[in-house]
């Protein structure tokens, strides 16, 4: 088989915990219908970038999984308000780091070769870079 048209492992592990007498009762439509549902809600090997790692820290084991991908589930989950203005203050906070780290890479480049845009008028921070860099 090819890895399009494998069957994923959590099929298995569901059929495995259902009652024989009902598996036995479903009919290929419905047992259709209920493997598309079931991978559908786990999405387990659709991710994009896949990162899952384990590491031992003072004597027990802890573990990293960092996953990313298109989102395929039908229905939304429901975040709080309080999340979505974390997220936000979280995304603005890295735009506005972003922008200032620009800014200050772009200035520190203006003075190095020597522009001055305003005449007679700095900041400083060139300055102070270099006095860093004579100590």
């Amino acid at each position: 088989m090819s890895n399009s048209t494998r069957r994923p492992l959590i099929l298995d592990h569901f059929y495995e915990v259902l009652d024989e007498e009902t598996q036995a009762q479903l009919t290929a439509e419905q047992k259709q219908d209920i493997e598309d549902a079931i991978v559908s809600v786990t999405l387990s090997s659709r991710h994009r970038i896949d990162i899952r790692k384990s590491f031992p820290f003072f004597g027990t084991r802890y573990y990293l999984v960092f996953l990313l991908g298109r989102d395929f589930r039908k229905r939304l989950r429901k975040e709080s308000t309080l999340v979505r203005i974390v997220v936000t203050f979280l995304i603005l906070s890295g735009l506005l780091f972003a922008t200032l780290c620009v800014l200050l890479t772009l200035y520190m480049i203006k003075s190095a070769v020597g522009i001055d845009l305003i005449h007679d008028f700095h900041v400083g921070i060139w300055d102070w870079w270099l006095s860093l860099r004579n100590k």
